[in-house]
């Protein structure tokens, strides 16, 4: 975190509120941005994923030049994956325009996150004293709480870009075939026995139609046999004989 007697005041609030972050302040009264860019470039080999600015009360109100000053931070600040830049609360003339060049300035950096800090001071304005600047200890609970909303949506993200979602897959059952035992015999030779859940049905009918056809032959074959040895003992059964 880099900041003027703004951030300074909150410096410890906000510590708290990041508590299980590695976090450093670099504060001072009266730094502007245009002195604080020497810090930066010092610093940069240093700096984490995340840079909190709060400066911008002690430059100027002409846009362009603070414009120019905003462009220089955010070339040293390439490659920082995030920066939040706290605006200013709208003290004096040119303040609400220098906040738009901020605002303006996401659309070229986007790894910037303007942060509208007058909306808060509106909304409390208790949140800082009769300058309109330092804040109260309202204030710096308010500012404590925003940088860490920021910083925990910041690592949501960074979390669920990560993440790799693996979908659930749909194993289809196995299809289990008749299973066969395979049983040596004799001579080397090899058979396989059907298990006894193997579907036969279709063989059944035919097994029983020719067991039922060998009987019938048995039976007509023996009744034949008998029927020729009682003509052979017995002349009268033969029927009678054509005289020769």
């Amino acid at each position: 975190m880099f900041g003027d007697s703004v951030l300074l005041g909150a410096a410890g609030a906000i510590q708290s509120a990041l508590a299980g972050h590695n976090v450093t302040v670099d504060a001072h009264e009266n730094l502007s941005l245009l002195g604080a860019l020497g810090t930066l470039q010092a610093a940069r080999p240093d700096i984490g994923d995340v840079v909190v600015l709060d400066l911008g009360y002690n430059d100027g109100p002409d846009p362009g030049v603070w414009r120019g000053r905003v462009d220089q931070a955010m070339a040293i600040l390439q490659g920082v994956p995030k920066v939040i830049w706290l605006g200013q609360s709208n003290f004096a003339n040119g303040r609400a325009e220098m906040n738009a060049q901020l605002a303006a300035a996401m659309q070229q950096y986007p790894n910037l996150e303007f942060v509208d800090w007058n909306a808060v001071v509106v909304a409390h304005p208790d949140a800082v004293y009769g300058d309109g600047v330092h804040l109260t200890p309202v204030g710096q609970a308010a500012m404590a709480d925003v940088v860490r909303q920021r910083v925990d949506a910041f690592v949501a993200a960074r979390v669920a870009a990560t993440s790799t979602t693996v979908a659930p897959t749909t194993v289809a059952p196995p299809t289990v075939a008749p299973s066969t035992t395979t049983i040596a015999k004799g001579g080397g030779q090899q058979a396989s026995a059907r298990h006894p859940s193997d579907d036969d049905s279709s063989d059944a009918p035919w097994f029983g139609v020719g067991i039922a056809v060998v009987v019938l032959l048995v039976v007509t074959a023996g009744a034949v046999m008998l029927a020729r040895r009682r003509a052979r003992h017995d002349p009268a059964a033969s029927g009678p004989r054509a005289d020769r």
